[in-house]
């Protein structure tokens, strides 16, 4: 039966029920401008037969003829496209040769778009164990991550972050030539508003790829911003596992964590640029650097000491609640503390660690190190170091740089300190050495080894869970002011317990702190990461946002 006559016959009952289904004239050896092909499933020519569609082990896709065995179908990047009102070009067989599918009868432009959907969220999820990010990630950090940001509350969280949002909008707005007329991968897609961005920036094609359920939410915001949403595609999906038919001239993303690296989504982002991104295009952001210096605040040492006190109570209830309490202590040191701190408690200078997401690898990314290499600029104790960082968006017009330093407007990334249980004691002008080490786990986070020397050559470490932080800013204590006389006398008698655990330490009270930290392991190597000293500017002309 031609395509030109009358509706395909009536269809046999179904291959499976999981399947979906249409009719079609399948042509295989296509040529690029779909002229001329010869009929793979079906005799001669005109012939229309049943195409079903589905997964088999491991979400393997396959499509399936007439009834015939299932032949797999291969989604790689420009692996299926959209072909004319009722086709649909797919690479199939192990041949994986192209086949143009063109579906027949008063149902083709439902059955092409059917299959079309189909390749680009649930076939493009592929076998999800064999993914980079299923091989790196536990399955319930996996269902908690999305969970969280399939959430409006979390977007919005993001969205009202006026500096992180701003400055977004602002890149992308000061390099319109980096988008205008290009096609767009946005990694992470969330709500989507960095893929209105884009297409504000004059964008020709979005591909919005985000793996939680907040698509739901984005298309909902596209469909009532049609001026923009129209040239959005939303690819439901994890990065790392779905397909897309082009190219892209730009990758967008916003896949900074805590310490730059928590929620390992930067991972993520480089693994788009390796699949998705056409030689020589651009990424928003480019770079990113992790600065730290060493700090004091007696107040944090105290209050942290103050947490763990109550198990050293002996008599809770008629319960001696002490054996337990140096296992508390270690448990709230060893919490990162994220909070936005004065700049008036940093007592050396920085040090920096750049990585260049357009060179990095995501094996280079699971163990980083740092080493510290600071001066002290006051005598007296040093708590431990304190982290921010920053990344740089290289536009071909205008170099801009969004920043979580100490003293900027606060974004709702904080910044971090890991205090050592054990202080060191520093002098000013004197060298503080030390290491940092972040070493990555399957719980979409790192692990964070301090050791730090001081002036006196007493040595002290700690491992800090990047994934459990202790949210100061959520406190009284991380929001509140400075300055009444109570909390001076706290401060007093932090200064001095303190001191007495420097002065342990030093004398070798201290060890079972420093074999706490002494964790190790081989250095990062590989390109994109690479030490940089904290006076060599990040970027050539650069405006800050």
């Amino acid at each position: 039966m031609s395509l030109g006559g009358s509706n395909p016959p009536q269809e046999p009952s179904p291959i499976n029920s999981k399947l979906s289904s249409g009719w079609a004239v399948v042509h295989d050896s296509v040529s690029a401008a779909f002229g001329q092909s010869t009929r793979l499933a079906g005799g001669g020519p005109g012939q229309v037969v049943q195409v079903a569609w589905g997964t088999g082990a491991g979400r393997a896709p396959f499509l399936r003829f007439s009834g015939g065995d299932p032949v797999r179908v291969f989604l790689t990047v420009g692996s299926f496209a959209d072909a004319g009102e009722t086709g649909v070009l797919v690479h199939v067989g192990e041949g994986r040769k192209p086949a143009l599918l063109e579906f027949a009868g008063h149902e083709a432009v439902q059955s092409k778009v059917a299959l079309l959907n189909w390749l680009r969220t649930e076939a493009c999820a592929g076998p999800h164990q064999d993914s980079g990010f299923a091989a790196r990630t536990d399955d319930a950090s996996a269902d908690a991550y999305f969970h969280y940001y399939g959430m409006l509350m979390h977007q919005q969280n993001m969205l009202q972050d006026a500096t992180r949002t701003g400055t977004y909008y602002s890149a992308i707005m000061q390099n319109i030539g980096d988008f205008n007329g290009k096609v767009v991968v946005d990694v992470g897609a969330g709500s989507g508003i960095l893929s209105m961005f884009a297409v504000q920036a004059g964008a020709r094609k979005v591909y919005a790829v985000e793996a939680s359920g907040i698509t739901e939410h984005a298309r909902a915001l596209m469909d009532g911003n049609p001026q923009l949403g129209s040239r959005i595609e939303i690819v439901r999906g994890r990065v790392e596992e779905v397909s897309l038919p082009e190219k892209a001239d730009v990758l967008i993303s916003e896949p900074m964590g805590t310490l730059l690296v928590n929620e390992r989504m930067l991972e993520s982002y480089i693994h788009a640029r390796k699949e998705f991104l056409k030689p020589g295009g651009k990424m928003y952001p480019a770079e990113g650097r992790i600065h730290m210096c060493a700090f004091r605040d007696d107040l944090l040492y105290y209050e942290i000491s103050q947490r763990a006190a109550f198990w050293g109570n002996t008599s809770f209830h008629g319960v001696d609640l002490s054996p337990l309490h140096p296992a508390a202590s270690r448990a709230y040191f060893g919490q990162c503390v994220v909070d936005a701190f004065s700049p008036n408690v940093i007592i050396s200078d920085t040090s920096s660690k750049q990585v260049d997401f357009t060179t990095a690898d995501e094996e280079s990314l699971a163990n980083i190190d740092l080493e510290v290499s600071l001066t002290a600029y006051a005598n007296g104790l040093c708590h431990g170091v304190a982290f921010w960082f920053d990344v740089g968006f290289l536009g071909s017009n205008q170099h801009v740089t969004l920043s979580t330093a100490p003293g900027l407007p606060i974004t709702h990334w904080y910044q971090l300190r890991c205090v050592l249980q054990a202080p060191v004691v520093v002098t000013a002008g004197q060298p503080l050495r030390g290491r940092v080490q972040l070493r990555a786990h399957r719980r979409q986070s790192y692990d964070v080894h301090v050791t730090l020397v001081g002036s006196n050559g007493a040595e002290s470490s700690g491992v800090f869970d990047l994934k459990e932080p202790y949210y100061r800013q959520m406190t009284p204590q991380g929001w509140s002011a400075v300055g009444d006389a109570g909390t001076v006398a706290k401060m007093q008698g932090a200064g001095e317990m303190a001191t007495q655990a420097a002065d342990a330490a030093e004398g070798g009270a201290g060890a079972e702190g420093a074999a706490h930290g002494n964790g190790t392991g081989e250095s990062a190597h590989g390109s994109g990461l690479r030490e940089v000293g904290s006076d060599e500017p990040m970027i050539e002309g650069q405006e800050h946002v």
